[in-house]
């Protein structure tokens, strides 16, 4: 699988919580977020990361 353009827009986004920043309590993680990176797993590495740094703030 690629990582493709598209998805919830970062600025839209706290880059330390992935809280959206008009809605308290809502959260976008992973592959849903427009991320783009190199091919290689950088997308699990990213799933991963973003679901741990949101799980802290739930």
């Amino acid at each position: 699988a690629e990582v493709t353009l598209g998805g919830v827009d970062t600025n839209q986004l706290s880059s330390k919580t992935m809280m959206a920043n008009d809605v308290d309590g809502l959260f976008f993680i992973g592959e849903v977020v427009d991320v783009t990176g190199w091919l290689g797993g950088y997308n699990f590495q990213w799933a991963w990361s973003s679901a741990w740094v949101a799980g802290q703030y739930v």
